[in-house]
């Protein structure tokens, strides 16, 4: 099972979908590109910055765990950048979220995310098999 960072976030903060999230730690075999270690920092950075989160070691520590929770595809990144950008040209979409699709198509596996507007866009596509909603 491919994850996104609006998943992989979710683990770090309490917000609808958390304990969803944080069951399929238990029960899948995770995995995402490169990108979501810079991602989640930057959602973490960006609550940080405004006054949310407080713990500012603990957040640390606990992303820089991340790879022992999720399996890195580390060649994922540049062997999928191309079909990123032509996934992120047929979509309109933002080419960082096509990254995590490009890796679940060429797995032939699923991407489980919470972005909504993005998996509405998939879902109208002929790669509708390759996503689906956290919590389904």
């Amino acid at each position: 099972m491919i994850i996104d960072a609006s998943v992989a976030t979710k683990w770090f903060l309490p917000e609808e979908g958390s304990d969803v999230a944080l069951s399929l730690v238990a029960t899948e075999r995770l995995r995402a590109p490169p990108l979501l270690l810079a991602e989640v920092g930057d959602a973490l950075w960006k609550k940080f910055r405004r006054g949310e989160l407080h713990e500012q070691f603990d957040l640390l520590a606990r992303h820089a765990d991340l790879d022992q929770i999720v399996e890195i595809v580390e060649d994922a990144a540049s062997a999928l950048a191309t079909r990123a950008l032509e996934l992120a040209l047929m979509l309109d979409h933002a080419i960082y979220d096509c990254v995590y699709l490009a890796l679940a198509e060429a797995d032939d596996d699923v991407l489980v995310t919470s972005d909504d507007a993005f998996r509405l866009k998939v879902e109208r596509t002929s790669l509708a098999r390759f996503i689906r909603a956290l919590g389904t």
